[in-house]
């Protein structure tokens, strides 16, 4: 309700962070206190308001107060637009090479592929890691996943990987994507552990790329997609006997298709 002698205020919130944080706006009397500023020359438009829905309020304010050349714009001197005929000019696409390992391929046919040249520091990462988990068994219970969080997963195998959290379901359902090989999998809080600081991704990124096939549609009818497709999923895990040669794959000037 007003109250009598006292400025209406209201504020506009565009957006807030989890911390509760918040961009907004602030309205006097129905006057956007941003655009008012602004007219009245103690302020310049910041780029982010491009995003805004004042954003033409607030240019138009700022030029006029250009052209009045006050305060924040007294020595305005405005910068004559030199006309440029753009040249256009063929290039050769050109493809940058390099060897991967193809770890998993999904049914839409996004494929993740590993570095050739960083399978080392993966394999001593991951040696050094489990070395430290035998050392030191995580304590069942001890961790308590959300979404987004880094860990350690137990696979099929028996061998502990490194994952992210994607979905936490009631009834202790955990939904992770292991971060080096691209694969995913459903599995209880109880083979899951705390990611050791040592082998976090800031000391080795995920060595999981994604990438898709260009200009290539997957077929909608599901049988033909059957035919086409046939669901797998490949372990974390390399068996040395059976380690498929590295394919080369040309690396475009857009990465990831």
């Amino acid at each position: 309700h007003e109250i009598p002698g006292i400025p209406q205020v209201e504020v506009e919130v565009e957006s807030m962070d989890k911390a509760g944080n918040f961009i907004g706006w602030l309205h006097i009397e129905g006057v956007n206190l941003s655009v008012a500023l602004v007219e009245q020359a103690l302020s310049r438009v910041h780029f982010t308001a491009e995003r805004s829905p004042y954003c033409k309020a607030l240019l138009a304010a700022q030029d006029a107060a250009k052209q009045r050349k006050e305060k924040v714009w007294s020595h305005y001197e405005e910068t004559p637009v030199e006309e440029v005929v753009p040249v256009l000019e063929e290039k050769e696409r050109t493809a940058n090479y390099k060897p991967v390992f193809v770890t998993e391929i999904t049914d839409d046919l996004h494929f993740y592929v590993q570095d050739v040249e960083t399978g080392a520091q993966l394999e001593k990462l991951m040696e050094n890691m489990r070395a430290e988990v035998g050392a030191h068994p995580p304590v069942e219970g001890s961790f308590v996943p959300r979404r987004g969080d880094f860990c350690i997963a137990k696979f099929v195998d028996g061998e502990w990987y490194r994952a992210r959290v994607e979905k936490v379901e009631s009834g202790g359902k955990v939904h992770i994507f292991y971060i080096d090989y691209g694969n995913k999998e459903t599995l209880p809080p109880s083979r899951l552990a705390p990611l050791p600081p040592a082998f976090s991704p800031r000391v080795l990124p995920p060595q999981a790329t994604e990438y898709t096939f260009a200009f290539i549609q997957v077929p909608q009818d599901v049988s033909t997609g059957g035919l086409l497709l046939s669901p797998h999923t490949w372990a974390p895990t390399v068996i040395p006997d059976l380690e498929p040669p590295p394919c080369v794959l040309p690396m475009g000037p857009n990465p990831g298709t």
